[in-house]
C-alpha cells in the first residue's frame, strides 16, 4: 500500500487579489484607485500586497466601488488572515514557544543559577520546562488553575511583582526538597525545639545545629535563592508527610534567618492544612492578613521581642552597644536579633542593622544550600 501523503493546502488569495481582478477589469493603475476611494498610494499597495488589514470603513468604500458587500471584504481579508496564522515560519514557531516560556518562567535568571541548562533552539528549551514542571503538554493554565488561586501573599509594594515566577520557585524548591531525608515528622518535637529557638543563636555554630534538630523533629530545611521579581524571603509547606521550610537569603542578615525561619515554623504548627499546601513569604513588603499576623506574632514572642523593647525602652534616646549586649546576655539571644527588632520599630535607623550581622550565607553549612 502506497504511505499516505500529507497534502499542503492550497494558497489562500487575500482581498488585493480580488480587488487587482477589478482594477484590471476597469484599466485602473494604483493611482486612480488611491484617486477614487480617497486613500494614498502608499496605503493602496499596501492593501493590494495583503499588507494592510481591510477595515469595518475600507470594506465599505470598496463595496461602494465594486457593488459589493462590505461583508464580502471583510470575509476574504478574515479567512486570509486565519490562512496566514497556520503557515508560520519555523522562526515564528520558535518566537512564540519562547515567548510564552519568557513571559511564565525568568529563564535568564534560572539559567545563571544553573536550574536551567543552556539550550539552542526553542524545542530544547520546551523539552527542559516539560521537564521541569512533569508536565506532557506546555499548558501554563495549569499553573492558573492550580495554584494561584491560593497563593496568600503578594509583594503589593512592588510594581514587578510576578506571581508565575514566585510559583516556579516554589516548583523547584518542591524539587529539591524530595531529594532531603529527614526523620518521620514529629510535631511535639518541633514545638519543643520551637520554645527555645532563641537559645540557639547564640550558641557557637548555633545555626546549623538548629538545622540539624529540625531534620530531626522530621522538618526539611534548605536555603533557596529568590528568583527575580518575586522578593521572596521564605516560604512553607508540607512534602507528603514532611513540613518543609525554606530560606532565601535575601537579606542574608542573622536577624533576618532567625525571624524567617520562627515565621514559617509558625505557618507549619498553625496554618498548614489540606486546604492551605504553602506559603510563599514576602515578610518586608508583603500583604499582611490574620493568618501572617499571628505568624508574625508568634514568631515575635519566640525571639523574645516584646521582651526586648521593655529592657531597652528607658535607654531609646541614648542607646549604646554596650547595652545592647547587656540585654542580650539577659535573654540569652543575639544582638543581631535585637538590633533588627528595633530597627524594624523604628527605634533606631536601619542604618544600624549592620551591626553584630555577619553574611548568615556564609555561616548556614554548604550541604543546606541550593544554588546560592
Amino acid at each position: 500500500m502506497q504511505q499516505a501523503v500529507k497534502l499542503r493546502p492550497a494558497r489562500k488569495f487575500g482581498p488585493g487579489y480580488f480587488i487587482k481582478e477589478q482594477m484590471e477589469y476597469r484599466s485602473w493603475t494604483q493611482e486612480d484607485l488611491s484617486e477614487v476611494i480617497g486613500m494614498t498610494t502608499k496605503h493602496v499597495n499596501k492593501i493590494l500586497q495583503d499588507k494592510q488589514p481591510i477595515t469595518l470603513d475600507t470594506a465599505k468604500i470598496l463595496a461602494e466601488v465594486f457593488e459589493t458587500s462590505p461583508q464580502y471584504w471583510l470575509n476574504l481579508d478574515a479567512n486570509y488572515r486565519l490562512w496566514l496564522n497556520h503557515q508560520r515560519s519555523e522562526k515564528e514557531i520558535e518566537a512564540d514557544v519562547k515567548g510564552l516560556i519568557y513571559e511564565r518562567m525568568p529563564v535568564k535568571d534560572m539559567l545563571t543559577k544553573g536550574w536551567l541548562k543552556p539550550f539552542k533552539t526553542a524545542k530544547e528549551l520546551k523539552q527542559q520546562v516539560l521537564n521541569f514542571w512533569d508536565w506532557t503538554t506546555l499548558d501554563f493554565s495549569i499553573i492558573d488553575k492550580n495554584y494561584l488561586p491560593y497563593f496568600t501573599r503578594k509583594s503589593e509594594a512592588y510594581n514587578q511583582f510576578n506571581a508565575s515566577y514566585a510559583i516556579t520557585w516554589y516548583r523547584k524548591a518542591t524539587i529539591e526538597a524530595a531529594k532531603i531525608k529527614v526523620s518521620k515528622y514529629d510535631k511535639k518535637k518541633l514545638e519543643k525545639l520551637y520554645e527555645n529557638i532563641f537559645s540557639y543563636s547564640v550558641m557557637e555554630n548555633g545555626v546549623n545545629i538548629f538545622i540539624e534538630e529540625l531534620a530531626k523533629a522530621g522538618v526539611i530545611f534548605f536555603v533557596l535563592p529568590h528568583l527575580q521579581k518575586t522578593y521572596l524571603d521564605g516560604a512553607a509547606f508540607f512534602l507528603d508527610k514532611n513540613p518543609v521550610i525554606l530560606y532565601t537569603g535575601r537579606y542574608r542578615r542573622i536577624d533576618n534567618f532567625w525571624f524567617t525561619v520562627a515565621h514559617e515554623i509558625a505557618h507549619v504548627l498553625l496554618h498548614l492544612n489540606k486546604d492551605l499546601t504553602f506559603v510563599l513569604d514576602n515578610l518586608r513588603d508583603g500583604e499582611l492578613n490574620n493568618m501572617e499576623d499571628e505568624a508574625n506574632e508568634l514568631a515575635s514572642s519566640k525571639l523574645k521581642h516584646e521582651e526586648i523593647l521593655t529592657y531597652l525602652n528607658p535607654y531609646l534616646n541614648y542607646l549604646t552597644t554596650s547595652r545592647v549586649e547587656e540585654c542580650a546576655a539577659t535573654y540569652n539571644i543575639h544582638p543581631a536579633i535585637i538590633i533588627g527588632k528595633l530597627a524594624h520599630e523604628k527605634s533606631i535607623s536601619y542604618a544600624n542593622q549592620s551591626l553584630y550581622n555577619d553574611n548568615v550565607l556564609q555561616i548556614i553549612a554548604a550541604k543546606y544550600q541550593v544554588n546560592v
